[in-house]
């Protein structure tokens, strides 16, 4: 299972200007990708169009092309995903494009080729795109609009257009489609870009994101047609050089695509998880010790283990545990502000978060323990069997927790960090046999300790819109709860829309028949 799946767009972002990657950031991505980084892209452009431009990148995750209407195979370009216009939305299209005289791009599979066709007769229409792609065999001139809309027709693109709140209002969801307008990157042409309301950058990554079942979807852009993307994904990253309404919706603004800035800040990201393994090894080294040192033994010390590693893994230094503030003392205080680890019984940090939350910014971290494995280990031989490791995704419990401080969770100071940890139950056992833990007697013979290995990953909401990501996709204008719940699809659902209710991310509206209605606001 991935942890992070990073996806970038391509023109303006992942390029520098004149199309190109230093040679030195391809080496380096291609490092990474070798060593296990989750890399791609998501482009207007079709795979045709991109391959071009990133063959010396070792891409081996699916792709995102033509706005998300395809998400394809990077060597081969076979489709793995389809979003494309229903048979109905495109003939509505087909009609009001011959009515109102337009003269686009259409592309179109025939006889199972890709093509591009155009009208012959208004070629000036297209002429920088049909010029700049001599011997381009996609290319199809046709001489009227019925040869013009033949095939299955997936993606229409119309420039400098005259009458864009017409097109506008037409092109809309209602109607079956999404469009996107924007500026060529290397050229004065304004592009009119017209596909399916299934598609989107930003729906096809979260595809991806389903699909190879990775944990945090981190985003690159640099245009309007990025905004979604860089909202829905984990974390939005825009470039410097990206349109100001861009950098004010992403979560971090990196510099230039001059300067190969996606893939020193992946290098820099993946870096800090390598970090991250080495310093959770080490709390949990320091804590084992302490506890140890107190006590004489683990035992069976799993949640003070778990605690005290935690505490060592925010807060490495002794001096920044344990620090009085008011009339409570905080687990940890560090430059990221106070800590608190909680593994059960939220609400009963309640006061202390009445007091600490006005004047600071206060971390909640409820571990979650996701992966568990058993080692049995023989104390006279040393011989030592382990089980396969069991899963354990569930959430739910985890979200009951969230609901239950429900009053302080839109506190812009307030960070909550589900901490989901891979432990070990190790079992020390004397005599030929492993022993009956299932029997009180024999479990007595034996020593146990639960050890935490590993910090699989943390799920952090921060402030009110930190649980934009709680939202399913493909949520319709208006919903009951049935259908919010038929479309997340997974148990935690209904909690999920009480903590997001709870936020005003989604709001009831009123009732259709017996059944609520609620909206999702914009956050």
């Amino acid at each position: 299972m991935l942890m992070t799946l990073y996806v970038t767009d391509l023109d303006g972002t992942l390029l520098k200007n004149d199309k190109t990657i230093s040679e030195r950031s391809v080496k380096t991505l291609n490092r990474l990708i070798e060593s296990g980084a989750a890399v791609t892209y998501a482009t207007a452009r079709s795979f045709t169009s991109a391959s071009p431009l990133v063959n010396m990148i070792d891409l081996n995750f699916p792709a995102v092309t033509f706005n998300g209407v395809f998400v394809v195979d990077p060597k081969s370009g076979r489709h793995i995903i389809e979003n494309v216009f229903t048979k109905k939305a495109i003939k509505a299209a087909e009609k009001f494009i011959k009515e109102n005289a337009l003269a686009p791009l259409v592309y179109s599979y025939i006889d199972g080729k890709e093509r591009v066709s155009y009208l012959e007769g208004r070629l000036s229409d297209v002429f920088n795109y049909v010029n700049s792609r001599k011997g381009d065999s996609r290319l199809r001139a046709v001489t009227d609009y019925k040869e013009l809309f033949c095939g299955n027709v997936f993606y229409i693109t119309l420039f400098n257009v005259t009458d864009a709140k017409k097109c506008d209002a037409f092109f809309c969801e209602e109607n079956g489609f999404s469009h996107n307008v924007q500026a060529d990157d290397y050229d004065d042409m304004i592009w009119y870009e017209i596909y399916s309301k299934n598609a989107g950058k930003e729906k096809a990554a979260l595809q991806l994101k389903k699909l190879l079942g990775a944990k945090e979807l981190i985003c690159f852009g640099d245009s309007f047609n990025d905004m979604k993307m860089l909202k829905f994904a984990d974390v939005g990253v825009a470039v410097e050089n990206g349109c100001e309404e861009l950098k004010m919706t992403a979560d971090i603004v990196i510099e230039k695509n001059e300067d190969d800035s996606v893939i020193r800040f992946i290098e820099q990201r993946e870096s800090k998880l390598l970090d991250r393994n080495d310093r959770f090894d080490k709390a949990v080294k320091a804590a084992f010790d302490r506890i140890k040192g107190a006590h004489g033994s683990v035992g069976t010390q799993n949640e003070k283990l778990i605690h005290a590693a935690l505490k060592n893994y925010y807060a490495p230094f002794f001096d920044e545990q344990e620090i009085k503030i008011a009339n409570y003392f905080a687990d940890a205080v560090s430059e990221d502000g106070i800590f608190e680890i909680q593994s059960r019984q939220l609400y009963r940090l309640s006061e202390k978060l009445k007091a600490f939350l006005p004047a600071a910014r206060v971390n909640v971290v409820y571990p979650l323990i996701c992966e568990t494995k058993t080692v049995y280990i023989n104390t006279e031989s040393g011989e030592t069997k382990e089980t396969p490791i069991r899963k354990n995704n569930s959430l739910l419990k985890a979200y009951e927790e969230i609901y239950s401080i429900r009053q302080f969770i839109c506190d812009e100071n307030l960070t909550i960090i589900i901490a989901r940890i891979t432990a070990e139950k190790r079992i020390y056992y004397k005599g030929e046999h492993i022993s009956d833990m299932r029997k009180k007697s024999e479990k007595k013979k034996c020593f146990i300790e639960n050890v935490p290995v590993r910090l699989v990953d943390e799920i952090v909401f921060r402030g009110k819109s930190g649980y934009k990501k709680l939202l399913p996709e493909n949520l319709p204008e208006e919903y009951t709860k049935k259908e919010f719940l038929k479309i997340s699809g997974d148990p935690k659902s209904s909690l999920k829309l009480e903590i997001l209710r709870e936020t005003e991310i989604i709001k009831r509206i009123g009732k259709r028949g017996k059944e609520y209605l609620y909206k999702t606001e914009e956050v």
